[in-house]
């Protein structure tokens, strides 16, 4: 009987007490704060982001033991610390130092100055079908939508054209949201693999915009020969103080329909999930993000 008791009190997850992390986030090399950085626990739908001065507070009451919170954000690598180590600390402890990924400008530098392209720009778009309606997006989540390459050359974004719509609702507390954009590469499995540019770019549409278009000329962002996957995040304003779990954020980007899953989800940092539900407006296709692009391919080199 003792030993059955052993056993049952092994599985019963241990609880961390009730505590609030608070801190900054900074640069590990200037020491400059870093906004929108994003602390969430491994595996789990619970997470923050940085305020504008860099400074944060997670409250980790519901975690485990057995958790790891990840800080993350992009041109930085990922920090991890498991939960026991940071129990019990003063908030002079808690000031994360996020090291860059030095090598990444090196990269962007050389693609920009030794690749050449053609004048006529491609337009590319998400989803072929007309209805096209808005599709709210709790905080902290991403999606990435694949934006295939018809012609499978190498070549470069220099535009993309997101559409917004107020989705303001009476029955539901409404917040005003932000955007992080990102693009990634197809890693072999077909997912969202490696990040193709790393410069954090986080955009602030008004709640009645309709459109947001971001130049992307002079940033470098390669187009694979298989195409790209564009992430949006869904990134909690400093402003907003959440009252309950049942809320929704606007504007809303509009979404349109297609044959194929081109729609990835994941929860900040956690790892991919492939969009297999259909549409509640067409039962036999999938929702995507509306979005559009331009793109330039690369000149072929002459002999």
């Amino acid at each position: 009987m003792k030993i059955f008791s052993i056993l049952i009190l092994l599985l019963i997850p241990i609880l961390v007490p009730s505590q609030t992390l608070k801190g900054v986030v900074l640069d590990n090399i200037t020491n400059k704060t870093l906004p929108y950085a994003s602390l969430a626990l491994k595996d789990k739908n619970s997470g923050v982001y940085s305020n504008e001065d860099g400074t944060y507070s997670f409250n980790i009451s519901k975690a485990s033991a057995k958790d790891t919170l990840v800080i993350s954000l992009i041109g930085y690598h990922n920090k991890k610390i498991a939960v026991t180590h940071i129990l019990g600390r003063t908030e002079e402890d808690l000031n994360f130092q996020m090291l860059p990924k030095f090598e990444t400008l090196d990269e962007v530098l050389i693609h920009n100055t030794s690749k050449t392209y053609r004048n006529n720009k491609i337009k590319l778009s998400s989803g072929n079908r007309k209805l096209i309606f808005p599709f709210s997006v709790p905080f902290g989540y991403e999606t990435a939508t694949l934006i295939e390459n018809p012609k499978h050359k190498n070549g470069k974004l220099v535009k993309l054209h997101l559409k917004f719509k107020d989705s303001s609702k009476d029955i539901y507390d409404t917040y005003q949201t932000y955007y992080r954009i990102a693009f990634y590469n197809i890693d072999s499995l077909g997912f969202p693999g490696d990040l193709l540019h790393f410069e954090n770019i986080i955009i602030k549409p008004e709640i009645h915009e309709k459109n947001y278009i971001i130049d992307l000329e002079d940033k470098g962002i390669p187009f694979t020969k298989k195409g790209i996957f564009i992430g949006i995040e869904t990134v909690k304003p400093d402003s907003v103080k959440l009252k309950s779990s049942m809320y929704v954020t606007t504007p809303s980007i509009l979404h349109k329909h297609t044959k194929h899953r081109l729609k990835y989800a994941r929860f900040r940092s956690n790892d991919w999930i492939k969009h297999s539900r259909k549409s509640v407006h067409k039962d036999k296709l999938y929702a995507v993000p509306f979005i559009k692009i331009e793109m330039v391919y690369e000149k072929e080199k002459t002999k």
